[in-house]
C-alpha cells in the first residue's frame, strides 16, 4: 500500500499560478489574437490611424492607453480557487466590450499549455509520500 499525504495549495502559490496565467492572456492578447490563438479581427481604419498616431501597433491588442492590460491579474483567491480578471471598473468595463466585438479575453490553448506547465512546476510540492 503506497501512503502519502495531500498538502493543499498555498496561497503564495495560487497567486504565482494566476500570475502566470494573466500574463499569458496578456502576452497573447498584445500580439492581437484570440481565444483559439488566431489573429484577431482588424480595427476599422479610423481607430487603426489613430493608434498609429499615438504610437501603437494597428492591431486589436487593447493597448491605446495600457490602462487595461496593466488591471489585469489576480482578482479573487479561496478555497482551491482563483479568478483572473480586471481589478479596475472602468478596466473591466473597456475588457468587456473590448471582448465582445471580438473574444479576446479567455483561456486559449496557449494559455492553457502555460498554465499546466506551472502548474506542473507546483505539483511535486503537492504531495508527500509516506514510508
Amino acid at each position: 500500500m503506497a501512503n502519502f499525504e495531500y498538502i493543499p495549495i498555498s496561497g503564495e502559490q495560487k497567486t504565482e499560478l494566476a500570475r502566470v496565467l494573466a500574463n499569458s492572456i496578456r502576452d497573447r492578447i498584445r500580439r492581437g489574437h484570440d481565444v483559439n490563438d488566431q489573429p484577431a479581427p482588424p480595427l476599422s481604419q479610423k481607430y487603426a490611424r489613430r493608434k498609429i498616431r499615438l504610437g501603437r501597433q494597428p492591431i486589436r491588442d487593447w493597448t491605446l492607453t495600457g490602462t487595461t492590460m496593466r488591471a489585469l491579474g489576480p482578482v479573487t483567491m479561496s478555497d482551491g480557487r482563483f479568478a483572473v480578471g480586471f481589478n479596475d471598473a472602468r478596466a473591466a468595463k473597456i475588457a468587456a466590450l473590448n471582448n465582445s466585438r471580438s473574444q479576446q479575453f479567455g483561456m486559449s490553448p496557449a494559455n492553457r499549455r502555460d498554465f499546466l506547465n506551472a502548474l506542473d512546476r507546483v505539483k511535486g510540492s503537492l504531495i508527500r509520500w509516506a514510508a
